[in-house]
Formats: C-alpha cells, sequence, structure tokens
C-alpha cells in the first residue's frame, strides 16, 4: 500500500517560515484570504507572490518525507502511461513514471486520496510509491501523454 504518513508534526506554513521562504505576517495574510476563497494554502501563496510553486512542493515533499521529482524532466515509456486510467490521473493530478518490477513510481501535486491510491495499485498490479512534483509539471505531463483528456474529450 502507498506510503502516505505525515513526517513532519509541522504545518506547511511552519515549514516555509523555517525555510525562510515566508514570514509570518505573508502566512496570517494567506491563511485569511484561504478561508474566503476556499484554496489550498500553496495555491494562496502563490497567487499573493514570494514563494513558487516549487517552493510549495518541495517543502510538502519534506513534509511527508517523500522525493520531490521535476516531471518535465523525465521521459515516461508509453507502456507506463497504459497502466493506469488517463482520467483518473487527471483527476488526482498524478502522473506515472516508471516502473522497476512490482513498484509504479508515479508523481503526485494534490492531495493524496487513498482510495485512488489503491484503485490505482489494484489496477496496475504494482506497489506505488510516490514523488512529489507540481500540478504545471503534472498537467504539462498529461497533455503531452493524454491530449485528448486535457481538451475534455473522452477515452479512446
Amino acid at each position: 500500500m502507498v506510503r502516505m504518513a505525515r513526517m513532519s508534526t509541522k504545518k506547511l506554513g511552519e515549514l516555509l517560515i523555517e525555510a525562510g521562504l515566508i514570514d509570518p505576517a505573508k502566512l496570517e495574510e494567506a491563511l485569511k484570504q484561504q478561508k474566503t476563497s476556499g484554496e489550498r494554502l500553496g495555491e494562496t501563496l502563490i497567487r499573493l507572490g514570494g514563494v513558487t510553486e516549487r517552493d510549495i512542493a518541495r517543502t510538502v515533499a519534506t513534509q511527508f518525507a517523500l522525493p520531490y521529482l521535476a516531471v518535465s524532466q523525465y521521459f515516461i515509456p508509453k507502456e507506463i502511461l497504459a497502466l493506469l486510467p488517463s482520467q483518473e490521473l487527471k483527476d488526482h493530478q498524478c502522473m506515472p513514471l516508471d516502473r522497476f518490477g512490482n513498484l509504479l513510481a508515479v508523481a503526485i501535486a494534490g492531495p493524496v486520496d487513498p482510495a485512488a491510491m489503491e484503485r490505482m495499485e489494484k489496477g496496475s498490479g504494482c506497489e506505488i510509491f510516490l514523488y512529489v512534483s507540481t500540478a504545471s509539471e503534472i498537467e504539462g505531463a498529461l497533455a503531452k501523454s493524454y491530449p485528448a483528456i486535457v481538451k475534455g474529450e473522452e477515452e479512446s
């Protein structure tokens, strides 16, 4: 089963402050705006400026003790793309990367949905190992690998 344990007891905002990426005032402002916008904290901080999508992804990777990977710099074999339904990948902001025996490497940008990960494990017949990436990297890889789902068309 997918390892999803939170390795740090600290929240995302605390980790960003410790890393010197934001100050407490920026966090407070973002938390206030997040309540009204409904965005995730990282999205709000990116929109407010001062941190990048990559800063957020790397901090989330630290928070969950998962490796960070820039998907755009990774070649994804076609046989790997066939292992998982493209619509589920789009829905859960993830991308299969490679297979090593019974282990399937998957990059994820959004929150981890344990039920979706379990379906992916059953569907692929592999244990999933997660990497953290940015939403734009995942979206770019999905657009390149599955152009029909990005355009809103059904899978053929």
